[in-house]
């Protein structure tokens, strides 16, 4: 009697991607199929820049502030990514005619190459969270203040 087949994890399925299959795909357009959440971590990454560049160039005049406001957008970046993440591959059947479309790129050839598309709201949320830390550590250190001597 055949065994009926284990279901596969959601870190497993993330983990066994094809992120080569990205050089064939219009990124853009994934994320933007991908919905609402693909577009909120796409105004959440050019938020983050652009707090930074004004930290830079002191417009935000308090470290605070600044380190508070990336670490705030990073981690919610990452939580989006991920939750957006896992309610795609869990409602795969159903969204799959959304998510996956010919416009982007060329269809998914296996299951590898599918989860790299699934996996792109995820990768822009933690490459966002890791580029929102490493600016609040550049802040840190580098931050300059006018000491009157």
């Amino acid at each position: 009697m055949a065994q009926p087949e284990e279901p596969i994890s959601f870190w497993d399925f993330i983990f066994a991607s094809h992120l080569r299959f990205y050089q064939e795909r219009d990124l853009g357009l994934d994320l933007y199929h991908s919905g609402l959440p693909g577009g909120v971590l796409v105004v959440i990454a050019i938020a983050s820049v652009v707090i930074f560049l004004l930290a830079i160039f002191h417009v935000i005049p308090i470290k605070k502030h600044v380190v508070t406001l990336l670490l705030t957008l990073g981690i919610s970046a990452a939580l989006i990514g991920l939750g957006a993440t896992y309610w795609h591959v869990q409602h795969l059947t159903e969204l799959e005619a959304q998510l996956i479309r010919e416009s982007a790129g060329p269809l998914p050839a296996n299951e590898e190459q599918l989860a790299a598309v699934l996996v792109l709201p995820l990768l822009l949320g933690a490459l966002t969270c890791v580029a929102d830390a490493c600016g609040c550590i550049y802040m840190v250190i580098f931050w300059v203040t006018n000491r009157k001597l």
